[in-house]
């Protein structure tokens, strides 16, 4: 699935080490899952989490097998955005604009994965001529996740709420530190989130996060230069080339 800041990319170089040592009856647990790109990969018992209620319905709702529109129009979108920004307030488009359904329309329709913060997609000529059909490229992208999907808990939470079972490895893709981020990573507390992964890993979990850099009593355990959509390591006017980074205690 396209996701603002997703690791597709990097899966098959991140994963041999996250679950390097990961046990047959151990879960795997993602408390900022996303677009899911990485935990579909992972085998055994799974936990993904996030606290974008919309996000986390539309996968409930997809998953259960339900048929949202494979073409979304401009207008529908635009609907969906005013009802999700509160501007759309007529009782009869509110009622059916559930939160799957905007969840849908927002990730499926939205540039770049960015949830009707970039503008819609649609169908575009590209600067070599080409048409390309963002939407049903969005669209094909997480039909071959859902095999992959079927036998994930799904839980909407904050990530210090989230119940996880003991001696579990955790996987951490949080919103990076001065970057641009999704409307529900805004103001996050980056103090609190790295005390809270001290905490975890104090109870025996393993534990492992994403970011361009970490508090010192955290190591590296992978490194890779890369382009990024995101702004490239907190410099606001940055050349996009950034250093992705892989932390675990020391």
């Amino acid at each position: 699935m396209k996701y603002m800041g997703s690791k597709a990319r990097f899966i098959k170089e991140i994963l041999p080490i996250i679950l390097k040592d990961k046990g047959l009856s151990q879960y795997y647990v993602e408390p900022f899952a996303g677009g899911m790109n990485s935990i579909c990969e992972v085998d055994g018992f799974r936990i993904a989490s996030d606290n974008n209620k919309y996000l986390i319905a539309m996968w409930v709702g997809y998953l259960d097998g339900i048929n949202y529109p494979r073409e979304i129009s401009k207008s529908l979108y635009s609907l969906a955005r005013d009802v999700f920004n509160g501007k759309e307030t007529r009782f009869e488009h509110v009622m059916n604009m559930t939160d799957d359904l905007v969840g849908w329309i927002g990730f499926m329709a939205s540039a770049n994965g960015r949830f009707f913060e970039g503008g819609y997609s649609g169908i575009s000529k590209t600067k070599i001529g080409t048409v390309r059909d963002y939407i049903a490229e969005s669209i094909r992208n997480i039909d071959k996740q859902k095999e992959k999907m079927m036998d994930i808990s799904l839980v909407c939470c904050d990530y210090r709420q989230l119940d996880i079972p003991k001696n579990s490895i955790i996987y951490c893709d949080i919103p990076y530190k001065g970057t641009k981020k999704y409307s529900t990573s805004k103001g996050f507390n980056y103090i609190a989130f790295w005390d809270w992964a001290r905490k975890k890993s104090s109870q025996g979990h393993q534990v492992f996060i994403s970011e361009y850099s970490a508090p010192s009593d955290f190591k590296c355990v992978w490194e890779k230069q890369t382009k990024s959509s995101l702004r490239a390591n907190s410099v606001i006017s940055g050349n996009k080339t950034s250093i992705e980074r892989l932390f675990t205690i020391k």
